[in-house]
């Protein structure tokens, strides 16, 4: 069963950034899934939103580049159809279904909340999806306890643009707080072949096994807006109709921000 307080809806006003970020930061405290939507559009998005995440928390102006991953010091990723870019070479510039991950798996200093905002919703299609690591972690105990097994003992390497991260794909601590960490696209290739194989395993778990009743899928009108806790989720995206570039527009970026003791 969907947990009652995976996702929170909001609404804010979208003008009125000081007033929106303090509702947003309340509200993330006691979700893992915030989808936030305006009664009014601003009128310079941009900057509202700079000044909401500026309030709820730390940005970590961390942008990459789709060629290398490479930093380019920016605040916001562009997360954008583009049709110049062949489906197969970026996720965040195709139409395609983008599998299931979290944002800073190979980040060796993370962000907690990523945050999405959105400028141009596609005609069909493009839900951001998301997957309660509670709900996972039940549902894995339950089904599939070897696997459940490897996921909480093996460690996996996720790297990329020369930043890692080791460590089991799923963390539990002594109060049962549920911790992942997972990016099948970046796994390292040069760690053992335990790592990869769980990498590849729990790839196809989440591909053919996963019941559809633990995700929830989320769309953006322009101007909305949805955070969550990077390492409490996992999240990707419905695949989507686009023919001209910007059909679909989402901007992106990581806050740090530490959850309420």
């Amino acid at each position: 069963m969907r947990d009652a307080s995976f996702v929170t809806r909001l609404r804010l006003t979208g003008v009125d950034a000081a007033h929106d970020a303090a509702l947003a930061r309340k509200a993330l405290q006691d979700c893992e899934v915030l989808h936030m939507v305006l009664d009014e559009h601003p009128g310079e998005t941009r900057a509202y939103y700079d000044r909401v995440v500026e309030l709820v928390g730390t940005p970590m102006d961390a942008a990459e580049d789709y060629v290398d991953g490479q930093p380019t010091g920016d605040r916001w990723s562009e997360i954008r159809y583009n049709s110049d870019v062949p489906d197969d070479v970026a996720f965040r510039h195709s139409k395609n279904a983008q599998p299931l991950h979290t944002d800073a798996s190979y980040v060796s200093s993370p962000p907690q909340v990523m945050w999405f905002y959105c400028d141009n919703a596609a005609p069909s299609g493009g839900e951001t999806v998301f997957v309660s690591g509670r709900s996972l972690v039940a549902e894995l105990a339950e089904s599939r306890p070897e696997l459940f097994d490897r996921l909480i003992n093996q460690v996996v390497t996720y790297e990329k643009a020369g930043d890692a991260r080791t460590r089991p794909i799923i963390e539990i601590d002594d109060h049962e707080a549920v911790d992942l960490n997972f990016n099948y696209y970046c796994a390292d290739a040069q760690q053992g072949t335990d790592g990869l194989s769980l990498n590849e395993t729990f790839f196809r778990y989440l591909q053919q096994d996963l019941p559809r009743e633990l995700v929830a899928d989320i769309g953006l009108r322009p101007g909305d807006a949805v955070a969550w806790w990077d390492d409490r989720v996992l999240h990707g995206r419905n695949a989507f109709e686009a023919v001209q570039t910007g059909d679909r527009s989402i901007w992106k970026t990581g806050l740090y921000m530490e959850p309420s003791a």
